[in-house]
């Protein structure tokens, strides 16, 4: 898919992007590895930029609700998705109101960056209402300083005050064109996204299919703020998930040179206000100290609600000790292990045995299994030909899983100059998982970004896995083999553990084999 030429944005619609993907924008400033210390000394020019396209928004947002952070320091920002009307759509004078609440925590001595969304639906008590609402309503009763105030509470407890440090205020009509200046990303797609019903009383149009793909502004868009059959939480881990592949591009940070930084921060300043701290040199040079210190770590996704969410028609409930669990997870992200690329090498003999240990609690517990050899065939019969390298399938799925489709998609993806056959099955994981869907994916490109640094390789049988974490929780397993690389993709809320996802790739299987 070929990036669209750079060209005034659009004006949006009343269906204005509510969603906070563009925290990847972001975050991608502070931790693209790009900020030299040339950089630093060049840092007036940036805020220059910024400042004076922000100056047309309104300017900074005076908030008594931050926290100034020292040098190095960890900070907690909070990103707000709003469909505030800046830019070009200022002249829109409807109330705002705030969809998306994502926190990002940046701390040097973690393992990850960890990103937690709050669920716009999810019933608290807002500082001087007596009656309990959404958490959303905070924004339109009191915008950002009311909105940052009621998280506080929210995510605070007795002597454990929680912190906010700095604030960003999104409106997403500059979403298309970052995404495009950033040089698109490859994106993991979990299923077809498909809706041709828009205009008045239908939702935004789009028409993405499944599989691992290069995505650029306008589909991007549309991916991320699809909602036509989501709830709010597979929403919420969807734009997470696009944040974490967006930031560990290599293209993007190749293109975070100095100049590119000018360009970047003028589009993000036309459609974002932040805190009036970050209008203060001081401030600036102490996050960006704290993003060169982050600047390889990976991101985690944190599930707010450790899973324990309730729902009473109205509104989205947690009790207090699921969400300090949230809380303690997402202050102190704990991954199951360091990327190898990153980690020291382990003597042979600790190795083998953890490698041993894995197998023995892997892929032999095949409970909440089922053979699923024959659909497997189906799916591989009918597209085999159509490709250039062997198609393999699972011959174990969850026990709920079912093919979407009879016919797997197959299609070309096209990266530096090169195109590689792909092929791509989907699998529902059912109604207890709703809008959860498993991936098998099969494709010639060797090496694509999705599958760089894995943090775990094990040997089961004759095969080596690699393992990709996300936090504890399986993200995906990849296999390799001499004519093309393979994985298995977990459900965009991680709810497959790991001895089903090792036993799932561990029955990949050729078409004709017994």
């Amino acid at each position: 898919m070929t990036p669209e030429p750079v060209e005034p944005p659009p004006r949006p619609g009343r269906g204005v992007l509510k969603r906070g993907a563009i925290a990847a924008v972001f975050i991608t400033l502070l931790t693209a590895g790009a900020v030299s210390a040339v950089g630093l000394l060049q840092i007036d020019e940036v805020q220059g930029a910024f400042e004076a396209a922000q100056v047309r928004n309104g300017g900074a947002i005076k908030l008594k609700e931050i926290t100034p952070a020292e040098a190095g320091k960890p900070q907690t920002i909070m990103i707000l998705g709003t469909d505030e009307r800046l830019g070009a759509d200022k002249t829109l004078t409807e109330d705002a109101r705030s969809d998306t609440i994502i926190l990002a925590r940046l701390n040097a001595d973690q393992d990850a960056i960890s990103l937690m969304s709050i669920p716009r639906d999810l019933k608290v008590k807002i500082p001087g209402y007596a009656i309990p609402d959404k958490i959303n309503a905070a924004f339109s009763n009191g915008g950002a300083n009311l909105t940052a105030k009621t998280v506080k509470r929210l995510l605070s407890r007795p002597g454990r005050p929680f912190k906010i440090n700095h604030v960003v205020q999104v409106s997403f009509t500059g979403f298309r064109r970052m995404v495009d200046f950033l040089g698109c990303s490859f994106i993991d797609v979990d299923r077809r996204y498909y809706n041709a019903r828009g205009g008045v009383g239908g939702y935004a149009t789009i028409n993405i299919k499944p599989g691992y793909q290069r995505i650029c502004g306008k589909d991007a868009l549309d991916y991320v703020r699809y909602r036509h059959t989501d709830n709010d939480l597979i929403r919420g881990a969807r734009q997470q998930d696009f944040v974490r592949q967006l930031l560990r591009q290599p293209g993007v940070r190749k293109r975070l040179n100095f100049s590119n930084k000018l360009k970047l921060a003028r589009i993000a300043g036309r459609y974002t206000r932040t805190d009036k701290a970050l209008g203060s040199k001081k401030q600036i040079f102490t996050l960006l100290k704290l993003g060169l210190a982050v600047a390889d770590q990976p991101v985690q996704q944190v599930p707010f609600g450790d899973g324990r969410l309730g729902d009473d028609g109205s509104y989205l409930t947690a009790p207090d000790s699921a969400i300090h669990a949230s809380v303690d997870q997402f202050m102190h992200p704990r991954t199951e292990v360091t990327s190898r690329k990153a980690a020291k090498p382990e003597p042979t003999s600790r190795r083998k045995r953890r490698i041993r240990r894995r197998t023995a609690r892997g892929w032999q517990n095949t409970a909440g299994m089922q053979n699923a050899k024959s659909a497997g065939e189906t799916q591989a019969i009918s597209v085999a030909r159509r490709l250039d390298f062997p198609f393999y399938y699972p011959s174990l799925l969850p026990a709920t899983g079912r093919y979407v489709n009879t016919l797997p998609r197959t299609y070309t993806i096209k990266a530096a100059g090169k195109r590689h056959d792909a092929y791509r099955a989907v699998v529902d994981l059912g109604v207890d998982s709703f809008g959860e869907f498993l991936g098998v994916q099969g494709t010639t490109w060797r090496n694509p970004p999705i599958l760089q640094g894995p943090h775990d390789t094990i040997r089961v049988d004759k095969r080596k896995l690699q393992v990709f974490y996300d936090g504890k929780k399986v993200r995906l397993v990849a296999w390799r083999t001499k004519r093309g690389v393979y994985w298995i993709a977990n459900s965009l809320q991680r709810t497959q553990p790991y001895s089903r996802m090792v036993a799932t790739a561990r029955s990949l299987t050729r078409v004709g084999a017994r």
